[in-house]
């Protein structure tokens, strides 16, 4: 058992600029396969396992194809990293229930390590802690107002919010239905500015999900709810770390959960990161931005799978 106060490291990976696409142009599965065959991304993909690799380069889109790289690569480097394993005897596996990935010691002296990845856009963030109390989820959302503000404009705020009312519950509702942010706004940026309180809950309450090992389909999903949820202000720039809110409630039922953490964290203009954490007193250390030669290319470079 470990200290009083578990410690969660928490990780980001921004994949816009990795692996440029080179000569390959188009979409489709082999699209794909040819950025991979000639783009920096066959290196990468020389360091993951038969099975990853061939589901990253069936991607239609590229951006798929290098989120799936970079969170093989993030949920390698933290078990060679916290679990002190070499690259080359990194076993994944899968929970037959729920599909959540997770790493078995082979060795029971060597570190139990709990992790959850989420990816959305260009980023991809893990959390993970060798605390054996904990379990972690964590869930990466952009907020795309290019597409949502239209839909709004179409439908109308209350009824767009009632197409996800079996992910939330009446009181969640009630909430995002009647809350308006404050001070002299156009019409444009009230909805912006809704959209952005959407995505807050939305973050949440799958963070909070992931954590348990269930899916937004779990059968309670309507009766737990959080209050005071607070959209986090946006960073200045791109790639800057925004506001973190922290004060929100969760709730079952009428009773309020006291032994969980949430965080709630804005990054650049449009992506906020949710962090739930099982044990309240849990230590959530600032999000570590990785650069993938400094950071993780050194942990595989003595492992290369071949096909």
């Amino acid at each position: 058992m470990s200290s009083s106060q578990p410690e969660v490291f928490r990780w980001v990976l921004d994949t816009q600029n990795l692996w440029p696409t080179a000569k390959s142009t188009g979409t489709g599965p082999a699209a794909t396969a040819a950025w991979a065959a000639e783009s920096e991304a066959e290196k990468a993909l020389g360091f993951l396992a038969p099975d990853e690799r061939s589901k990253a380069i069936r991607f239609y889109h590229i951006r798929d194809a290098k989120l799936s790289i970079g969170s093989s690569l993030l949920k390698r480097c933290a078990i060679a990293t916290a679990c002190k394993v070499p690259w080359a005897e990194i076993i994944i596996s899968r929970d037959k229930t729920n599909g959540k990935p997770y790493f078995k010691a082979a060795e029971p002296t060597l570190n139990h390590l709990e992790f959850n990845l989420s990816h959305h856009g260009s980023l991809v963030a893990l959390v993970g802690s060798t605390d054996d109390r904990l379990r972690l989820g964590v869930d990466v959302v952009q907020v795309n107002l290019g597409k949502d503000v239209p839909a709004v404009r179409e439908k109308g705020w209350k009824e767009w919010i009632t197409t996800y009312e079996a992910v939330f519950s009446e009181r969640e509702v009630r909430d995002m239905v009647s809350w308006s942010p404050p001070g002299p706004l156009t019409v444009e940026e009230i909805a912006k500015a809704r959209l952005r309180h959407f995505y807050a809950h939305w973050c949440l309450k799958e963070a909070y999900v992931k954590m348990t090992g269930e899916a937004l389909m779990a059968p309670w999903l309507k009766e737990m709810e959080f209050r005071n949820v607070h959209d986090p202000s946006p960073a200045e720039s791109d790639g800057d770390w925004g506001e973190t809110w922290e004060n929100v409630e969760t709730w079952h039922l009428g009773t309020r959960i006291e032994d969980v953490r949430m965080a709630l964290q804005a990054r650049g203009n449009d992506y906020m990161i949710g962090t739930a954490a099982s044990v309240q007193q849990s230590r959530l250390l600032p999000f570590q931005e990785l650069d993938i030669n400094r950071d993780v290319y050194p942990f595989a470079q003595t492992y290369e799978h071949t096909t």
